[in-house]
């Protein structure tokens, strides 16, 4: 794509219908490619077209249906809207003979006007039509009829950039170049902006012959659909402004599609075709993923950096569903959306579990053994902790049971109240009987801290030595790593017998049974 191109269509402000005006104002010829949807417009502008055709033939054989007005003006300018929206280029809009009599060119003027179209193209057909290229009944509309649809359309529109071309069908009805160029001139003076021409014949010759009777400064459109052989710049040369290839991305496409189809038939497989077809980069490239992944790092918290939870093994009869649905909606309280539950104790051990998570994570990651529950306000307190790891740490004076991991404290225990003495809490050790608080079985590690707790599970898995949470902490711990303590006095339970589980699950069904 030139530089001159690069400009107009990036220029700031500027409607459609503003640079295809600038473009037909510079010198030499404008070329236009069809399509029929947002993907095709794309591939067009990617290509280096100047604008777009929004091809009626393409869009209803896309719908599989004839084209002869059988869809309505409104799933045509869906189409075109939807194509103006996707590019930057301009949309030129095939709008048959104009969806009925000057009335509605003038309520389609103003709809496709306010859609963002720079042009549209009106052919002097009767309503229905009928293609131009399929033989038979091609009925062409009397001169003041269609003048009259070109004086409502000029006359509708509500800003002065809205292009309106004249399509004259005289040489595809076969009445003779003479009634071409006399509609032609009636439509100009008629007030339209520009004319095209169109033939079905193989030979440029009738085309190239209008241009040279064609004394008018109102600019002429070509479509050499038929009569491929001559070069858009030989066009331009005999004074066409715009040349229009109107449906030839529609035809590939069906090329293309049908020998892949044929392929995958009788090769069974997709190995054949794969160096012909486009890789997924170039479809999520034309979708405009990388803008979409831009506007989602600016504007919306990505997934890779939401608080993901992961519950560890648990003994498989200790938790009824009511318990795990507790648990889950705890989890969701404290702002994970995501919550992987690795299974039970025998299934797979908090080792392997830890190191079957993906790493590739960059937000925080809540663990939870699978032997405890806890409640979704310590959770919501564990997850604010602004550190690389910390833990849960109960200093109620309940006395502790031995299945569980003492924790000396950095906070300093005065009248029954801990106080911390220069910043945040933090582990400091493991404990003794006389220990300052118990691990409540959940901790929270930033991705940093998270690749350290994998690097003690891989160090357990190397040494064959099995471990819990717990001893991955004090590992942790051991190899100098900082532990912050989030302190709470309440708000979990142990899940680690059948006993526990039934005193849970009675303790939460009591509020129930008094609701």
């Amino acid at each position: 794509m030139g530089a001159v191109m690069t400009e107009i269509h990036r220029a700031a402000g500027l409607s459609g219908a503003r640079r295809l005006r600038e473009l037909f104002a510079r010198p030499g010829v404008v070329r236009l490619a069809g399509a029929h949807n947002p993907l095709g417009a794309r591939l067009a502008q990617g290509a280096g077209f100047g604008g777009v055709w929004s091809s009626g033939l393409e869009v209803s054989a896309s719908q599989g249906v004839p084209d002869t007005d059988i869809l309505t003006m409104s799933e045509l300018l869906g189409v075109a809207s939807s194509l103006a929206a996707a590019v930057d280029i301009p949309v030129v809009a095939d709008c048959d003979a104009g969806y009925g009599n000057a009335h509605n060119v003038m309520h389609m003027i103003r709809r496709y006007e306010a859609s963002g179209i720079a042009a549209v193209s009106i052919e002097d057909k009767r309503f229905p039509k009928v293609n131009s290229f399929v033989p038979g009944r091609q009925e062409l509309a009397s001169v003041g009829e269609f003048c009259g649809k070109v004086a409502a359309a000029k006359d509708a529109q509500r800003t002065p950039d809205l292009m309106v071309i004249a399509r004259i069908e005289a040489l595809i009805a076969g009445w003779g170049m003479d009634e071409a160029l006399s509609r032609g001139e009636a439509y100009a003076r008629a007030g339209a902006d520009a004319v095209l021409i169109h033939a079905k014949g193989s030979s440029p010759e009738p085309v190239l012959d209008f241009l040279a009777q064609w004394t008018l400064p109102t600019p002429v459109v070509v479509v050499p659909t038929t009569y491929h052989t001559i070069t858009a710049t030989e066009l331009a040369a005999a004074g066409a402004k715009m040349v229009i290839y109107a449906n030839h991305g529609l035809r590939a496409g069906i090329t293309a599609v049908t020998d892949a189809f044929a392929s995958i038939l009788r090769d069974d497989r997709t190995t054949g075709i794969e160096d012909r077809i486009a890789p997924l980069a170039t479809v999520f490239d034309l979708q405009g993923m990388a803008e979409h992944k831009r506007n989602e790092a600016v504007f919306v918290t990505s997934y890779e950096t939401r608080l993901r939870a992961v519950v560890l093994p648990g003994p498989a009869d200790a938790t009824p569903s009511s318990l795990r649905d507790h648990r889950t909606t705890a989890l969701r309280g404290c702002g994970a959306e995501n919550t992987t539950f690795t299974g039970a104790q025998g299934e797979t051990s908090v080792v392997e579990a830890l190191l079957g998570l993906p790493e590739a994570h960059d937000g925080p990651t809540v663990v939870v053994c699978g032997d405890v529950l806890v409640e979704a306000e310590p959770l919501r307190l564990l997850a604010a902790a602004a550190a690389d790891v910390a833990v849960l740490a109960d200093v109620s004076a309940t006395p502790r049971r031995d299945d569980g991991l003492p924790l000396a404290l950095s906070s300093v225990a005065q009248g029954g109240r801990r106080v911390v003495q220069g910043g945040a809490g933090e582990v400091v050790g493991i404990g003794g009987p006389d220990s300052d608080a118990e691990f409540a079985g959940a901790a929270v590690f930033s991705p940093q801290g998270f690749a350290a707790l994998r690097a003690a599970a891989e160090k357990r898995r190397a040494d064959a030595a099995p471990a819990a949470l717990d001893d991955l902490i004090a590992d942790l711990l051991a190899a100098g790593v900082r532990v912050r303590a989030v302190e709470i006095a309440s708000g979990w339970l142990e899940l680690r017998t059948a006993e526990d589980a039934e005193r849970a699950a009675a303790l939460f069904a009591a509020p129930e049974a008094g609701r």
